[in-house]
């Protein structure tokens, strides 16, 4: 009689566990264990230079692609830690490149990489130079008919400007100075100089891991609160 009782028992706890696999994969409790999370969106932030190409020398020698990728990688991380439902893919996540070493199927690799990955927005990071070692500061480039980044743009100037990151040359136009990465994608697309390379404060500046932190932070708020926003103004 009791070994009766504990098959009858274990049929039940079987038949209980099978009715509980069904609900999950119905969507019973309103999601799925096996289901891809769902992203709010998608951003592309790409480390300028790369591989073949160092970009701009430093003041001290350094090169920008080492620059863009240590300041790209911080901006990925705090943009997850601030919203985890914001999907954040590198164009390269290292000092290597998918692409030909020449510029133009470079340019041309970044563009199609973004739209491979259905993304919502672009963030290209890079460093200025200038023969006048003085020149110093950050400024941000868009198209003339992207309202979408020239608000992200601004809030990226505040935010930068509020933590004492100095100073702001100005928001400008592809219009007037051409950028593939900017003005072959249809999404809101950035092309965000950080600083002067070539200025001796300012790399050195630029290599100082709190500094990097900084302007990654500034950087992710920005994105972060425009996509919360427009999410619920929905």
């Amino acid at each position: 009689m009791k070994h009766r009782k504990n098959k009858f028992y274990t049929g039940k706890i079987i038949l209980t566990l099978l009715v509980v696999f069904a609900l999950i994969f119905s969507g019973y409790f309103g999601y799925s264990l096996f289901r891809e999370h769902q992203y709010i969106a998608t951003i592309v932030i790409d480390p300028g230079h790369g591989g073949y190409d160092v970009g701009s020398i430093g003041y001290d020698g350094s090169y920008e692609k080492d620059l863009t990728l240590s300041i790209a990688l911080r901006t990925g991380r705090k943009l997850k830690q601030l919203n985890p439902d914001i999907n954040v893919v590198y164009t390269r996540s290292d000092d290597t490149v998918d692409w030909a070493d020449n510029e133009e199927d470079d340019l041309i690799g970044r563009v199609i990489f973004a739209n491979e990955q259905n993304a919502d927005f672009f963030l290209s990071i890079h460093l200025n130079a200038s023969e006048n070692t003085s020149a110093y500061g950050y400024n941000a480039f868009i198209r003339s008919n992207d309202p979408v980044s020239e608000t992200i743009a601004n809030s990226m100037d505040n935010n930068l400007t509020n933590e004492g990151w100095l100073y702001n040359r100005g928001l400008e136009y592809t219009d007037s100075s051409p950028l593939y990465v900017v003005d072959n994608l249809d999404i809101p697309s950035i092309l965000f100089e950080v600083g002067f390379i070539t200025n001796p404060q300012e790399c050195e500046d630029l290599q100082k891991t709190s500094n990097q932190e900084l302007i990654a932070e500034c950087i992710a708020n920005a994105y972060n609160d425009y996509i919360v926003r427009t999410i619920e103004e929905k």
